[in-house]
């Protein structure tokens, strides 16, 4: 699942874009508008609309397009559909995550003042401009830190992490630390390891899938004694050494970001559409990575839970 970057621009600054996303794509997801992003029988509007749902972060190439006279001034000026994406884009996915990079000379608007624009300079080819390839350079950095943040959005993948770190992962592991072992089918362990299961989809119920993964690993269900409740969890071990107790759960919660995307998407047919399901990797993406966060700052936690896929 790798982080999904739209990238558009006028047909006059395609080749730009068309650039930034060779030097992108080794690391990221990207597409430029000309890649089937628009549908048949729908709307420039609603297919953008909806299409910046689905996506990580934006790139929009505001190129010297236009001649526009303001105030008596004349200035080279982006297409209007340029600036009027990356509004878009700004409001969908957060100003973190939408770009705009700016030939230098193009006008922007108004509201932009005071802002950090990332600019270049065209040059022939576009591989000798250091401005252009220093600018993706920046971008493309500030794209690695961000994906490792969670942070509140459309849908609801970081909240349902925060959750479920709070109320059941933190809760273990202090437990775990309270106590000098555990007893299971007679066997003292004193070494723990907590496996989060995270699916590689959304599409069955996930209570159901855990019981059938758990099964399939032959695990055994235990209830593990906290100081606040008690809770089903499922282990194995290594029958000759003993040495570890393994526990393992696959977060039912997740359950909760199929039904927020069916609403959002206001579904009315059976099955999965790719919009859907891409939706879907967003924000389990986004849950674990969340979630990793979570434990990797918790001291109880950070040595003993490991997060693995189906």
């Amino acid at each position: 699942m790798k982080t999904r970057i739209f990238i558009g621009s006028s047909k006059e600054g395609l080749e730009i874009a068309e650039y930034i996303k060779s030097q992108l794509m080794t690391k990221y997801e990207c597409y430029l508008w000309t890649d089937d992003i628009f549908k048949f029988n729908e709307s420039f509007l609603y297919t953008l609309l909806k299409e910046a749902s689905l996506f990580d972060f934006g790139i929009l190439v505001a190129t010297k397009d236009d001649f526009s006279t303001i105030r008596d001034k004349s200035f080279d000026t982006p297409r209007d559909n340029v600036i009027f994406e990356f509004g878009l884009f700004l409001g969908r996915i957060g100003s973190s995550r939408a770009f705009v990079i700016q030939e230098s000379g193009a006008k922007l608007p108004t509201d932009l003042l005071g802002i950090t624009v990332p600019q270049f300079e065209k040059t022939i080819p576009l591989s000798n401009s250091k401005s252009l390839n220093d600018e993706i350079a920046r971008i493309s950095k500030t794209i690695d830190e961000k994906i490792t943040l969670g942070e509140l959005g459309l849908l609801p993948s970081t909240v349902l992490a925060i959750g479920y770190f709070y109320n059941f992962v933190s809760i273990v592991c202090e437990s775990i630390h309270s106590k000098s072992d555990i007893t299971v089918d007679d066997s003292i362990f004193k070494n723990f390891e907590l496996n989060i299961v995270i699916p590689k989809d959304l599409d069955a119920d996930i209570k159901k899938r855990a019981t059938v993964y758990f099964k399939s690993k032959t695990l055994k269900e235990i209830q593990f004694e906290t100081l606040s409740r008690n809770f089903p969890v499922f282990v194995t071990y290594d029958n000759e050494s003993k040495d570890i107790l393994k526990l393992y759960d696959m977060p039912t919660t997740l359950g909760g970001i199929d039904k927020a995307i069916e609403m959002f998407m206001r579904k009315g047919h059976i099955g999965k559409t790719s919009q859907q399901k891409l939706l879907e990797e967003r924000e389990l993406r986004n849950f674990q990575t969340t979630l990793q966060s979570l434990v990797d700052n918790d001291a109880f936690c950070k040595n003993i839970v490991k997060i693995i896929q189906e």
